[in-house]
């Protein structure tokens, strides 16, 4: 892989930049979230790569190709349902909105595949047995990227790994209109309203550490991702699940908990413990911008495919 590469990872409590070079990343920069409408965020994609260039003496002429990615829906560089960032059903065309300020080619992609195809890169890269992972992100709500025999997997409608929108009979309404779905009791805004303590990872901590009123939140919590996680190993069978996002990375004993709820849940069933397997439960500490990572790589494969 030769050439300049950017990536960028837009989220809803902040941004992370990167360059790459040879497949590694050179140089890495992030900033605040301050978005309040969909024209902000193109603003902010823009943001993300000057801050970065600058950073390292690197111009936009001497980019490749860019990649970014975001929550919500995404199609042909349009970005739909992302309500954390302003944008609804209309949609923005992110794509052509830092194309035509960069004049570099863009690729757009939902961000949790971005970061599930940079996890796989990073963890392929030392392990070539690594064929498949999920990457899930426990931030502002939930959801999964996945990559299925070395291929990003996006699904027929860009919506592949929305699983945080899956009912799980809370009982509670979730802003996208269902009632019940797994966002609905992990993600920093559903914990938040029930632990005003900050950062709302500290829960689990407090769990860890025998507070009884969180013991009880996050033991209903994970006992929702657990299962919900199941689904999702019988469906794909992955070599590895990474639990990260903003809540993930601040709560490293998640993977712990949800492994000890698997081998509950599995009882006496030979069946059930293989795909519940807690060796293939791993936590990725966001020291690496995976997410801009995956998204540079991802734009250079589009690029190619391009030319």
């Amino acid at each position: 892989m030769s050439g300049l590469l950017a990536g960028v990872d837009i989220g809803g409590s902040g941004t992370r930049s990167c360059l790459v070079e040879k497949g590694r990343i050179v140089a890495s920069s992030a900033l605040p979230a301050n978005l309040s409408n969909a024209a902000a965020v193109g603003d902010l994609a823009i943001a993300a790569l000057s801050k970065v260039l600058a950073e390292t003496g690197h111009e936009l002429g001497q980019l490749q190709s860019i990649g970014v990615g975001i929550p919500g829906q995404v199609s042909d560089g349009r970005v739909r349902y992302a309500a954390n960032l302003g944008i609804g059903k209309a949609g923005f065309d992110l794509g052509g909105y830092v194309s035509s300020a960069t004049r570099v080619p863009t690729l757009v992609e939902n961000d949790m595949t971005v970061a599930a195809y940079g996890a796989f890169a990073l963890t392929s890269a030392d392990d070539s047995s690594v064929r498949s992972l999920v990457f899930i992100g426990i931030g502002t709500g939930v959801s999964a990227g996945m990559v299925l025999a070395g291929e990003a997997y996006r699904g027929s409608r860009g919506l592949a790994g929305e699983f945080g929108h899956v009912p799980m009979g809370t009982g509670i309404d979730c802003p996208c209109g269902s009632v019940g779905c797994l966002e609905t009791v992990i993600g920093a805004t559903a914990l938040g309203k029930e632990w005003d303590v900050s950062p709302v990872s500290s829960l689990f901590q407090s769990a860890a550490k025998g507070d009884a009123r969180a013991e009880k939140l996050a033991a209903r919590a994970i006992d929702h991702l657990a299962r919900a996680m199941w689904w999702l190993a019988a469906a794909y069978d992955p070599d590895l699940f990474y639990i990260g996002g903003g809540v993930g990375a601040g709560a490293p004993s998640i993977g712990g908990m949800v492994a000890t709820r698997w081998a509950e849940l599995a009882g006496s069933s030979e069946f059930a413990r293989r795909v519940l397997d807690p060796d293939r439960i791993r936590m990725y500490d966001l020291e690496e911008p995976v997410g801009a990572y995956g998204a540079a790589l991802l734009g250079a494969d589009r690029a190619r495919e391009a030319q």
